[in-house]
């Protein structure tokens, strides 16, 4: 069977194309030699046939019973690179390129030997040593009795069907914009390897990887800087894995790691897994450099094995290995996690999750509570803004269940413009309604702060809504800031430009610095709930209160304890000098209408 792979949609395939012309070059060709033993023909003949020979497209060669070249063809001599003078009087292997075996050249001598004829491709050498493909038919002229008289061979090159067939190939096969395998290919390899995996009992694993906020690339350096970055990372973990491992890129961002013959042992085999991913994660973090610009962004990855036990498809392993990486990035990203059976419950609950929460978004289902903030004198200092999914069949859902599903999926982003206009949209009715509140507090997710359109996306809600910027407390956390502070600030003084405060949220709950707090353009200090819960039992609490207190006097900044659900904290607070609190002991977070209603009685 020739090693040349038809095409399928050829009409007409390769091999009998060359066979057809090869069969009439040969007839005539040994034509022309039987005439010219005989000398019947008519004069005419000849001079056809020697016409024939010259003008061929194909490389044609006459080799004597010994393989000694006694002629070839202007077309040889193209094709080749080597003239009539240098040919005669060789041998045919003159053309070898070092890339077959002996066997190869033991299998074509015994078809000679045995048929009379031989057909196939190979690959030759030009004289000027560049290799190139050919089809190749030999033919032996014998006499009466049987003896060798002549080689003849014609062969064409097909060093563009060649590269026609491997473009096809990569097109079917590679990703177009990283070289890897893409999903086609991936899952042909995965496939062999779980029957290997069945035969020699050793364990494989798929390392599914997914990159971190990389939207926010695209979003803020446009997706010709997302590609590089992409053609980057594929370069990096070509190169941190085995020859015989094979990575893809299944689309966007998420690639996807296929280890094979691991170990016998599953205790083993995970750590070795978790060897490459964690090597894995330590390479993507380096920082790039893309268009002169210095980029950092880190992986989640997910694990799953297979060995001898594995009956499902390859499909059923990408999924497990999905939703185990989904299961890193609620860790925290830029690690990895192995998954187990009970993901599969949680990645449901989560997809439902999210399936309804966009629909919720697009339907005015998000509402938000408010919860008021008093002094110790029980006057209103402002709200803050919590928000609620108001489920037509579940009721109300709390934020609890769907925040951190939002975050995972980058739905925040939308999730917290959506609330701020809600707040802002309220904030401009109570005013409008001579309900004077102080300011309205409203969360804003590390992912939505960091977008590059946040700015704008606060001033046109400002805009839209007719919002007084001077009444809007925005809250941010301690941990947002340390991981990007000079950006951090810089937004901040943006938006403190057009009026915007800030608060700083569950302060003393994260990893805090004094040389950025003093830097920052804050306005207050909100303690945690957690320092608040038992501080009428706990010195080390009230130690803490204290400390957070001192520390908000000596920078200026106000300062609002939340969570405060009893009198006795309440007295403790206010005791340690603390004057703005936010609690249950004074109101839960209640609509809108509700505070509405009771300014208007009060009125």
């Amino acid at each position: 069977m020739p090693l040349f792979k038809k095409i399928d949609y050829f009409s007409t395939s390769l091999e009998q194309e060359i066979s057809s012309s090869f069969q009439q070059h040969s007839l005539l060709a040994t034509g022309s030699i039987q005439l010219n033993l005989a000398s019947s023909p008519s004069q005419i003949e000849p001079t056809l046939y020697r016409c024939f020979f010259e003008h061929s497209s194909d490389a044609m060669l006459i080799a004597d019973a010994n393989c000694k070249i006694l002629h070839v063809n202007p077309a040889f001599v193209a094709i080749t690179g080597y003239s009539l003078e240098e040919s005669v009087g060789q041998v045919p292997y003159l053309l070898a390129s070092g890339e077959h075996k002996a066997s190869f050249y033991d299998r074509l001598w015994e078809s000679l030997n045995q048929k009379g004829q031989w057909r196939g491709e190979l690959v030759n050498k030009h004289k000027n040593g560049d290799l190139f493909p050919i089809w190749q038919r030999i033919n032996v002229i014998e006499d009466d009795s049987g003896q060798v008289l002549y080689y003849i061979s014609a062969f064409s090159d097909i060093s563009i069907i060649k590269n026609t067939e491997r473009k096809l190939w990569q097109m079917a096969h590679l990703d177009a914009l990283s070289g890897l395998a893409n999903r086609a290919l991936f899952e042909q390899r995965l496939l062999q390897e779980i029957f290997a995996a069945k035969r020699s009992g050793q364990f494989g694993a798929v390392i599914f990887l997914d990159l971190d906020d990389f939207k926010k690339v695209n979003d803020c350096l446009g997706h010709r800087c997302g590609d590089l970055l992409l053609q980057e990372v594929a370069k990096r973990l070509q190169s941190h894995l085995r020859t015989e491992d094979t990575v893809a890129r299944l689309g966007g961002d998420e690639f996807v790691i296929l280890l094979s013959g691991l170990t016998h042992k599953r205790e083993d085999a995970e750590t070795m897994a978790g060897s490459v991913a964690q090597k894995v994660l330590n390479a993507l973090l380096q920082v790039y450099l893309i268009d002169g610009q210095e980029l950092q962004i880190s992986a989640s990855l997910g694990i799953t094995l297979f060995s001898t036990g594995f009956d499902e498809s390859t499909e059923k392993l990408l999924r497990q290995a999905d939703i185990a990486m989904y299961a890193a990035k609620t860790e925290g990203k830029s690690t990895y996690s192995f998954y187990h059976t009970g993901m599969l419950e949680q990645a449901n609950k989560r997809l439902s999750i999210e399936t309804e929460l966009r629909f919720a978004l697009q339907n005015d289902q998000i509402i938000l509570f408010y919860q008021p903030q008093y002094n110790v004198a029980h006057r209103l200092l402002g709200f803050e803004a919590l928000v609620r999914w108001q489920h037509p069949e579940k009721g109300m859902i709390s934020p609890a269940d769907f925040l951190p599903v939002a975050e995972e999926t980058g739905l925040i982003i939308e999730l917290g413009e959506r609330i701020l206009y809600l707040a802002c949209r309220q904030l401009a009715a109570w005013h409008a309604q001579d309900f004077e509140v102080p300011h309205l507090a409203v969360n804003i997710s590390p992912a939505q702060f960091k977008h590059c359109r946040f700015v704008d996306v606060v001033a046109s809600t400002l805009a839209s809504t007719g919002a007084d910027a001077h009444s809007v407390m925005l809250e941010i956390t301690e941990n947002m800031i340390i991981k990007d502070v000079n950006t951090v600030i810089e937004k901040m003084q943006l938006l403190k430009q057009s009026g915007i405060r800030f608060s700083i949220d569950d302060f003393g709950t994260g990893y805090s610095s004094l040389a950025y707090l003093k830097r920052l353009p804050i306005d207050q200090l909100k303690i945690d709930r957690s320092f608040v819960q038992d501080i009428p039992y706990n010195k080390n609490d009230v130690a803490i209160v204290n400390t957070i207190i001192s520390l908000a006097d000596n920078l200026r900044l106000e300062v609002i304890a939340e969570g405060v659900e009893t009198l006795e904290q309440l007295n403790c607070l206010a005791e340690s000098g603390c004057n703005a609190f936010q609690g249950f002991w004074f109101s839960p977070p209640l609509p809108a209408y509700q505070y509405e209603e009771g300014y208007t009685q009060s009125s």
